[in-house]
């Protein structure tokens, strides 16, 4: 029995039993702080299992999950995975025990045909209850019921000695017994051994229980269900397979992994096979769900996860990036549950391939960068430190420690292994505190449980008649207030309104509040839970609970906010058509002025591509298509293909903003009705927010008319600017050749005037008006012409004083220094100088003294010896 077959089995059976059928959440948890990835079937219904009533009391899922905490474990065990389906039942104060355990044995024994002598079952030692059920009403022997304690049979395990606090109980497993032919083979063998006989498929959680600070066990006033069946387990169970990588799930990628390798490589080891094959599952739906690599959070889980499947495919003998070409093996494989994973298979194979090539490129350049992190340590031994730094090319390169300790050897540098292991250790346990649950169980403080609902009705109209529901004081804790007078500031709930409270991306309306005379002015408006606040001050009179009032909003701010946000769908779809369907959107902000919005890119964006992407919003633009807006059901809109933000956690029924051909997405934000009215869009900035992660911000309309002249108004300023500059060059130049030939022309003239002192010919001149690199030319020339020579020349221009003097080859060569005799005459002239033997220069204020300057000069060379 195949596992498409099996879901649909485990999903149509609670369908009869009126369990409602919920869509798989994705692997990134909404509004729940306590876990990276979504780890079990329960996640999506915190808020159930703490009394919000969504409508059903009975739920049922096929939830992808993912779990890093055993991640050393996969391919190395039978059953442990990062990447898995987990089938689960639910029931929020509905039934207990015994319907949950009869309803199990019913799937297993008679939908699924499973021998009742090939199961064993597991009970918390104190819970006789559900051994009662087990052995009285199920008839299951006393030989096959087994108890055990507090870390095996109570969730969260040893919850009541070690937290955390918040609902907990007992829970009851399910085994398959492969028979006495397989593990230990000891005749006391039960399912508490791991020797694998006994293989764990299910696993009913009974939460009846509060834990409280002081570690007692009240009891709920509500008890919940909380089941979970490991899909890919239960299809090891069901083909006879003893090994759930041999299963249908896995095979057809192994088979492909064993056919990629060189006809020299390595016999394969399956542990590493099975490894990457689960590896790929991971990362695949991971990037479905939006997840890119990065060095953080959950894009370094995923970062982490494609790197250590490149090692292995390395070690197996496959060293050109691989991972990427098996996408399309996992949307075969997935197809009945996610049909839509074969559209987007090219997108997520091609983040896969960028991550492969800059992975390998690393290791290509591992040798550098060990040079680097490893500098002085063969001068001064440190095996700890070496240790540590190990570990960290590890955890922040992928540099695998045999990489590292075999550079290391043939440099002779020694390494702690231990020191090693201690920080993979501790880094473990890090990651595995991340995929845990932290804090309270069910914190209710984050999950907005409010019993009222604002009846929202901004959509079609701009003003409406409302009832005050309640007043309170946002700075003081929300205080209830039953009369508000001039100058308070606080918060107002109506029983409807059409102000929009900030969500999806889009900041809340402004406006008033108005009863006769009596103005309360907004200046924001946000949302708890499902209730709208307005937030402002009474401009006028006063209010009380129960007023009838009118609610108005700035409708002109109102527009230009949603025409930014209608711009922000066109730019979606203008960056999925330039850069492709990996395209999602990660977050934005949509105000009065402009807007920004986040996407998943691997790298930025080309002058080329952006102008590409404002070519295409615009174009569309230019079709004046119409916006619809339309209520439907979540999965007709899926059906639709209707786009969706990642993080946010749509209901059974959504609101679809459509754009003609042009773009589909699920929104909750206002709108224009007719993309016309966009005018323009214009980016204005694009960057990195997180790695993989990108970030536009763009203008519309007149915003965008503005910047666009700014633009063009500073490109001309700038061009004004260059071509002065250019002009003042061309000036220079010419200038410069005036002067350099005015320095020829007197070149002959100072030869003639040569004058011999102390056996040395001596050029000293006062060239008025030449600049330095006039003077210095003018020197080199009398050098070139005349032997044992000493040239002083020196100018006033612009009021400043500049000398220069050159000496001869010759004369160096006898000891004599033109920065020596600089530094000696440079004072005179009120400055200072240098340079070298040959040459020297010097600037000053007091050109004045440039003649006094050569008569120390002369002086010096008279007394030369």
């Amino acid at each position: 029995m195949t596992a498409d077959v099996l879901r649909e089995k485990f999903l149509a059976f609670f369908k009869a039993k009126k369990h409602k059928v919920i869509d798989s959440d994705s692997l990134v948890p909404k509004d729940d702080p306590t876990v990276l990835f979504t780890p079990a079937g329960m996640n999506q219904f915190k808020k159930e299992f703490m009394g919000l009533d969504s409508g059903f009391k009975r739920a049922a899922t096929a939830q992808r999950c993912l779990r890093t905490d055993d991640l050393d474990k996969v391919g190395k065990t039978a059953s442990h995975h990062t990447f898995f389906e987990m089938l689960g039942n639910f029931s929020f104060g509905n039934y207990f025990k015994d319907e949950a355990i009869a309803w199990a044995w019913e799937f297993l024994t008679e939908e699924l045909k499973i021998s009742p002598d090939r199961l064993r079952v597991s009970v918390y030692q104190d819970d006789e209850e559900v051994y009662r059920i087990w052995k009285d009403k199920i008839k299951i022997p006393p030989d096959k019921i087994v108890k055990l304690g507090d870390k095996d049979n109570f969730w969260p395990a040893e919850a009541k000695t070690k937290g955390p606090n918040g609902p907990c109980g007992p829970c009851s497993e399910i085994f398959y017994d492969f028979g006495p032919a397989v593990g230990c083979g000891k005749k006391d063998c039960d399912p508490s051994c791991s020797c694998g006989r006994f293989v764990e498929i299910w696993n009913l959680v009974f939460t009846q229980f509060n834990r409280k600070d002081d570690s007692s066990l009240e009891p709920l006033p509500n008890k919940n269900i909380d089941t979970g069946m490991g899909l890919e387990r239960l299809a090891a169970v069901m083909q006879g397979k003893q090994n759930n990588f041999e299963t249908e799930l896995f095979q057809p990628i192994i088979k492909e992994i064993i056919r990629g390798q060189s006809p020299s490589g390595t016999v394969p080891e399956n542990k590493l096979l099975y490894a990457v094959a689960d590896h790929l599952r991971a990362v695949v739906f991971s990037i479905y769900d939006g997840i890119t690599p990065s060095n953080e959070g959950r894009g370094y889980i995923v970062r982490k996860i494609i790197r250590k499947s490149v090692l292995h495919l390395k070690s197996l003998g496959i060293t050109k990036p691989f991972l990427n070409r098996l996408v399309g093996l996992v949307a075969q494989i997935m197809h009945k549950p996610y049909p839509d994973l074969k559209d987007r298979q090219e997108d997520i194979a091609l983040v896969i391939l960028n991550e492969e090539e800059n992975f390998v490129a690393t290791l290509n350049s591992s040798p550098s960068i060990l040079k680097e992190k490893y500098a002085g340590f063969t001068e001064k031994q440190d095996p700890e430190n070496a240790g540590k730094i190990a570990f960290r090319l590890y955890d922040t390169y992928g540099i695998p420690l045999e990489i590292t300790k075999d550079w290391l050897d043939k440099q002779n540098i020694q390494i702690s292994q231990p020191a090693f292991d201690q920080e993979l250790v501790e880094q473990s346990l890090r990651s595995r505190s991340q995929s845990t649950m932290k804090g309270d169980v069910f914190a209710a403080k984050s999950l907005d449980l409010i019993s009222k609902e604002t009846k929202f009705l901004g959509y079609e109209s701009n003003s409406i008649n409302a009832e005050i529901i309640e007043i309170i004081n946002p700075k003081r804790k929300n205080q209830k207030l039953p009369e508000i007078t001039l100058g308070m500031e606080v918060a107002i709930i109506l029983d409807k309104t059409v102000f929009y409270g900030e969500s999806g991306g889009q900041i809340g309306d402004t406006g008033k509040i108005v009863n006769g005379k009596n103005i309360f002015e907004v200046s924001d408006t946000q949302k708890a839970g499902k209730v709208i606040v307005h937030i402002g001050i009474v401009r006028a009179g006063s209010f009380k609970e129960t007023d009838l009032v009118t609610a108005e909003i700035n409708s002109e701010r109102r527009l230009v906010i949603a025409r930014n946000h209608t711009a922000t769908h066109i730019l979606q779809a203008a960056l999925r058509k330039v850069l492709g369907n990996h395209v999602q959107q990660q977050g934005s902000l949509v105000d009065e002025n402009s807007f920004r919005f986040d996407f998943t890119h691997f790298k930025g964006l080309s002058k080329d591509e952006i102008a590409r992407v404002e070519e295409v919003a615009n174009g569309y633009i230019s079709k004046s298509q119409a916006v619809n807006c339309k209520e439907m059901a979540l999965k007709e809109a899926k059906k639709r293909g209707a786009l969706a933000f990642f993080e946010e956690k749509y209901g059974e029924n959504v609101r679809v903003v459509s754009i003609g051909d042009i773009s589909k997405e699920l929104c909750g934000g206002t709108h224009i009705d007719n993309i016309s009215k966009i005018g323009l869009i214009k980016i204005i900035s694009e960057g990195s927010v997180a790695s993989g992660i990108r970030r536009i911000e763009a203008v519309t309309a007149k915003f965008a008319e503005e910047f666009i002249k700014e633009q063009k108004q500073k490109a001309a300023e700038e061009s004004a600017k260059r071509n002065k500059l250019e002009e003042q060059k061309e000036q220079e130049k010419k200038r410069s050749a005036e002067m350099n030939n005015i320095a020829r022309q007197r070149l002959p003239i100072l030869i003639e005037n040569c004058v011999k002192i102390n056996g040395m010919n001596t050029v000293f001149s006062l060239e008025n008006n030449l600049e330095m690199n006039s003077l210095r030319l003018l020197a080199d020339l009398i050098k070139e012409k005349l032997s044992q020579a000493v040239i002083a020349l020196g100018s006033e221009k612009d009021g400043r004083a500049f000398l220069v003097i050159g000496i001869t080859a010759d004369l160096c060569a006898k000891g004599l220094d033109a920065e020596k005799l600089i530094r000696q005459v440079a004072p005179i002239i009120d400055g200072s100088g240098g340079g070298r033997k040959d040459f020297a220069q010097a600037g000053g204020t007091n050109a004045g003294n440039l003649t006094l300057a050569f008569d120390k000069l002369r002086d010096i060379i008279n007394k030369l010896t």
